[in-house]
């Protein structure tokens, strides 16, 4: 999409002046000074103004490139944040803010296992996903999850990957905070997976 350019008083000026005539009567159009060029500056004023609120939307309506915290507010707002996985949003910097918003619009078209790969990948983390179905029969792999029969593992998504770091498990530091890793990662998966699946977190 081409980026919208607000133009200057200067360019205004001349744009009003190739508009108008051309005949004895608007030979002052060009000569600073002169009445004419007076009045096409004060009209090119007017233009540049309504020029520089358009810049304003323009720069303000692409999450991608906009800094204005106004605009960053009415994007959380039409997205739905915060939320019950997006729950801090003033106490951001504004590229959280951006990032958290791209996220959210990102998860309104995950349909296919590569689709909650990608996401995962934004919020930082790298999953791999396996079918209950291919999970049911040996040999196994390590943790083993028992699945239950085929119509059940039919059914059922494992996603490896959420396990956490060293510090997550034992020996613990003190004091030690027990910690769920990705948890706002298993919160945002259990709203957009369909309603008949189960994630196993592996």
């Amino acid at each position: 999409m081409p980026n919208f350019q607000a133009h200057t008083v200067n360019e205004h000026q001349q744009a009003l002046g190739q508009y108008f005539l051309n005949d004895r009567l608007a030979t002052n159009k060009n000569i600073i000074g002169s009445n004419l060029y007076k009045m096409f500056m004060g009209l090119a004023g007017e233009f540049q103004r309504v020029d520089a609120l358009f810049q304003s939307v323009w720069d303000g309506t692409n999450i991608l490139t906009t800094q204005d915290i106004n605009y960053i507010e009415l994007w959380e707002g039409a997205v739905g944040i915060p939320n019950s996985y997006f729950t801090q949003t003033t106490s951001l910097s504004i590229d959280d803010r951006k990032q958290q918003i791209l996220i959210q619009l990102k998860s309104l078209g995950v349909l296919t296992e590569q689709d909650f790969i990608d996401l995962a990948a934004l919020l930082g983390y790298t999953i791999t996903i396996q079918q209950g179905i291919n999970a049911l029969y040996p040999p196994y792999s390590v943790p083993h999850l028992p699945l239950g029969n085929e119509k059940e593992a039919r059914f059922i998504m494992i996603i490896n990957g959420l396990g956490g770091t060293l510090e997550d498990y034992p020996p613990y530091d003190v004091p030690h905070f027990p910690r769920n890793p990705g948890s706002q990662l298993q919160t945002l998966f259990n709203i957009l997976k369909p309603s008949n699946i189960i994630i196993l977190y592996a």
